[in-house]
């Protein structure tokens, strides 16, 4: 009997642990289905319509609509519930203190004479966000090469009219009156083989055939990155956009001053980023209730979360909890938009924003933009947006995509916090490649046909469900409907930031 007793316990403990380890395999099944989860539910609640599009004369329809919406939100904040940010934000910490480390050494070497050096041009003819991703363009490419990054003259020569160092902390301790300029003509980049010492970086269209551009993250860092965060590219983007929009005392004090007047670090918050002025040239312009629609619908969750966990609460104090909701806007039509958001939507929010009156200019060339008050203005903004707990604007705008990048700096795991209107996330973003997660057969002939697996070309913003689509294996454009792609995830090695 004891030896039957044995192969009974034997055999009970074997199911135990057999058990364990089943629900521990679920339990990770579970949190690496999460991101496809919500991107599923937020396809189906996009199909929807704006939260405000009610039907006069059907009131029954209306309801319905409605209560879909609540039922969406009380979905998505049930899975919010399952994450733990905490849990990854601590491992992100830990890559960013290293990441921020090789920069440092890279950017500020102990003898500059000994360094391999790239000249970053700043003359190029662009706004704030396009000129900022052009220099976290030429930083990815130094760091790629081994090589230190600096401003040709020194930043003096921009859009702006101040000088890099009227604003900014210098990109590096090196300098290009002592390190470069006696070396002119300098040749052009054209890769990290090169043996030039110095070498010239201006537009990046001489560089398009290069892997090493900025919708790469290290493969270094790959296992991770792909464990920790939902958009590798963009969580390492964001460690590049924090090392360079580091400011000097004076602005620094400028910025806070305007930016304790919003209280961003009390309460919950969210943000809109609304362009339009010159946006008309790139993509229509958005309605502000396409804005609204999912500001309510992150809202709706959050509250049911604070329902919730704080069930055990009576009404009164649940009441309490759930303040008035709270909304920064940003927008270079900030008068236009802001009494639009006021009429509309003011009895449910409350906004913050800059100056009514602030000025940014009519066309992307406008003298008006260039002005210091206008940058300083401008960075507040994005600031203000990157710390919000959820943000709605255009990722075919460089500042949305900006902010988006910016915010896994200051939140660590924020890679589903901001919502895009048009495009998906990419560094530049008529550019991105996604993956059919499907076979599919075109409807009509307007549709284009794609295999599992087929990498797409994302060509024209999201519309109704669908995306201007290029598929690179059939040579077919055409629509494609954007719940079958999925991102494309690409590293590359970068020997700097090697672990050995």
């Amino acid at each position: 009997m004891q030896g039957k007793d044995l192969l009974i316990n034997q055999h009970q403990q074997n199911v135990f642990h057999s058990t364990v380890s089943l629900k521990t395999i679920l339990q990770k099944e579970l949190y690496s289905s999460i991101p496809e989860i919500k991107h599923q539910i937020k396809e189906l609640f996009d199909l929807l319509g704006n939260s405000v599009d009610y039907n006069e004369n059907d009131q029954i329809i209306n309801s319905k609509n409605e209560f879909r919406r609540k039922q969406f939100a009380r979905l998505l904040s049930k899975i919010n519930q399952i994450t733990v940010p905490s849990n990854h934000k601590k491992e992100l910490d830990h890559l960013a203190q290293y990441i921020n480390q090789t920069l440092y050494k890279l950017q500020y070497p102990t003898d500059c004479n000994k360094r391999k050096i790239i000249v970053c041009s700043l003359d190029i003819d662009c706004g704030f966000g396009c000129t900022f991703h052009h220099i976290i363009f030429c930083l990815y490419m130094s760091t790629f090469s081994n090589r230190t990054l600096i401003f040709e003259n020194n930043g003096d020569k921009w859009k702006y009219k101040v000088r890099w160092s009227d604003v900014f902390r210098q990109i590096t301790n090196c300098s290009y009156e002592k390190h470069v300029k006696a070396y002119l003509p300098i040749t052009q980049y054209k890769g990290p083989t090169q043996q030039q010492r110095i070498v010239l970086l201006s537009l990046r269209s001489a560089t398009r055939d290069l892997t090493h551009l900025p919708n790469v993250a290290p493969s270094e860092f790959e296992e991770i990155l792909i464990k920790h965060h939902t958009n590798p590219q963009a969580w390492f983007m964001g460690q590049y956009a924090n090392f360079v929009l580091r400011f000097n005392e004076s602005a620094l004090l400028k910025i806070n001053k305007i930016e304790s007047k919003f209280h961003m670090d009390y309460g919950t918050i969210a943000g809109i980023h609304v362009r339009r002025t010159d946006k008309y040239i790139e993509v229509p312009p958005y309605k502000l209730e396409e804005y609204m629609k999912w500001i309510d619908l992150w809202y709706n969750a959050e509250e049911y979360n604070v329902q919730t966990i704080n069930s055990k609460l009576n009404l009164k104090q649940q009441n309490k909890t759930l303040n008035k909701r709270k909304l920064f806007i940003a927008t270079d039509e900030p008068k236009k938009i802001i009494l639009e958001a006021e009429k509309r939507w003011g009895s449910q929010y409350e906004f913050v924003h800059n100056s009514q009156d602030a000025h940014y200019g009519k066309v992307a060339n406008d003298p008006e933009r260039c002005s210091l008050e206008s940058l300083i203005s401008l960075i507040v903004e994005i600031r203000c947006l990157a710390k919000c707990r959820y943000v709605v604007c255009t990722f075919s705008s460089n500042i949305c995509r900006f902010v988006y990048e910016l915010m896994q700096a200051y939140q660590g795991y924020a890679g589903e916090n901001v919502h895009s209107l048009d495009f998906d996330y990419e560094e530049l973003w008529n550019e991105k490649q996604m993956i059919s997660i499907s076979d599919y057969k075109a409807t009509n002939n307007e549709e284009i046909d794609a295999l599992k697996g087929d990498i797409i070309i994302f060509k024209k913003q999201k519309l109704n469900g669908y995306v201007g689509a290029f598929n690179t294996r059939t040579k077919k454009e055409g629509k494609f409907p954007h719940g079958l792609l999925r991102e494309k995830l690409k590293f590359e090695s970068f020997p700097v930031f090697s672990f050995n």
